[in-house]
């Protein structure tokens, strides 16, 4: 049964997908993570737990075949299986190693390979440019991920845009595949935020939608970062109103706007009917929103069905 387990901890892919619960959009994931940066991948460890390792494979199925011999209860099994770890992975951190050592039984290596699992992999970071959190640039940075499917395979040399949480209690820098953390090619709309966010002080976000139905509220999420809503109204004229003026928008396909680099304060949203201002048709509004010193609003406005 021991033996079993093992197997089962070295097969070569997590058996439960990852499900994410919510998607935020890159205004709401900035301000819900503690930790953000864009940095480069210097090493994962342990090594032997990093997908994109070409030893990865072998050295687990070796460790099978010795998990297999330790189930089949051969003599000398524990000590066997302690050596081909050792041998296979020669990179073991000590704060593994130390008690690997002193293992004397099939039931302490499962635990030591469980926690092993629990752990997950660390990737270390040297920052190029930090938006959130106390890192400084050229600093090491060390990141943890999950060693399953919601962990995230970072690549040796790769650089990333990075959104994290500080965990107090163990004071590890954590994140997965739930977050906005992806490689920089393809975190090309979050840079154009992040840019602005880090380097203005005048740097809050309004995002919404306009819609035709008035049962919205089933369907949307306000931290979600959907691409249209149900029923959507495409080219009306959204105005943004405030002391200071008027600015001006239009819905996409979708339905969705978007109004950057607002000061904080108070405003009032109101939609018009397209061709706005020769012709000048209200739809919906005003409707009062509070901006937050960078920060992000939300806002859906319900309009009547042409």
């Amino acid at each position: 049964m021991r033996g079993a387990l093992l197997a089962w901890l070295f097969s070569f892919a997590p058996a439960l997908a990852c499900n994410c619960a919510v998607s935020e959009s890159v205004c709401h994931q900035t301000a819900s993570s503690e930790v953000v940066f864009i940095g480069t991948v210097e090493s994962v460890e342990p090594a032997f737990l990093d997908p994109w390792s070409i030893a990865q494979k072998p050295a687990l199925a070796e460790l099978n075949r010795q998990s297999q011999a330790l189930r089949d209860e051969q003599p000398g099994g524990v000590a066997q299986l302690k050596d081909t770890f050792e041998k296979l992975f020669p990179d073991l951190p000590d704060y593994y190693r130390t008690p690997l050592a002193a293992i004397q039984t099939s039931s302490g290596l499962v635990s030591l390979f469980y926690s092993i699992l629990s752990q997950g992999r660390r990737a270390r970071f040297k920052v190029k440019s930090v938006f959130r959190g106390d890192e400084d640039e050229d600093e090491t940075v060390d990141v943890w991920t999950n060693f399953d499917d919601c962990g995230i395979d970072f690549q040796i040399g790769e650089t990333y845009l990075v959104y994290a949480d500080d965990d107090e209690e163990s004071g590890r820098i954590e994140t997965d595949r739930c977050s906005r953390t992806r490689r920089l090619t393809d975190a090309g709309a979050d840079l154009a935020y992040l840019f602005f966010y880090r380097d203005n002080e005048d740097a809050g976000r309004l995002e919404g939608f306009v819609t035709s139905n008035p049962l919205y509220q089933r369907e949307v999420d306000r931290t979600r970062d959907p691409e249209s809503i149900s029923a959507p109204a495409p080219g009306a004229v959204v105005a943004l109103e405030s002391k200071s003026g008027a600015r001006y928008t239009t819905t996409d396909s979708g339905g969705r706007f978007l109004f950057d680099g607002l000061a904080e304060g108070p405003y009032q949203v109101l939609v018009y009917q397209k061709g706005y201002p020769g012709t000048v048709k209200k739809l919906a509004g005003p409707q009062e929103v509070e901006v937050a010193k960078k920060g992000c609003a939300n806002m859906v406005l319900v309009v009547p069905k042409e």
